[in-house]
């Protein structure tokens, strides 16, 4: 059964982008737009996870009227985003996400915050493997 750290590995990024909860929405939006990324993980100063910032909370915060340039991250961040640990099966992650209607949920382990994953990175990993499988499957 396919797990998290599947996703990660075929993902092969390390590369996990936080921000603070008193950041403010303009902050934040401009590294969202830096960095190329869909979320930001919100960690406290001591790296616990206390949410995440995706665009689309930036753009509901803003339609709702808030000024991007004195809200902070905390007041517009999904904290409905739990957690969900390396060995967790895809299965129960696609529930997660569905369930709790997020589209990006952070990885965490022993060492604390390891990576995201995303719906687009469980399309993408059933993808490869369908398209894997095919192939193997072709020149049999």
């Amino acid at each position: 059964m396919p797990t998290v750290r599947d996703v990660l590995a075929q993902k092969n990024s390390a590369v996990v982008y936080t921000c603070a909860p008193g950041v403010t929405l303009a902050e934040a939006s401009r590294l969202l737009c830096d960095r190329g990324v869909g979320c930001l993980v919100v960690a406290d100063d001591d790296g616990a996870v206390q949410g995440v910032l995706s665009d689309r909370d930036v753009v509901r915060a803003v339609a709702a009227g808030r000024d991007p340039a004195r809200t902070p991250v905390a007041q517009a961040m999904s904290t409905s985003a739990a957690a969900v640990e390396l060995e967790a099966p895809l299965e129960e992650v696609a529930r997660l996400l569905r369930r709790r209607r997020v589209r990006h949920l952070p990885v965490v382990g022993r060492r604390g915050l390891l990576g995201v994953v995303s719906l687009g990175d469980l399309a993408r990993f059933y993808t490869l493997r369908e398209r894997a499988s095919a192939e193997a499957a072709a020149l049999q």
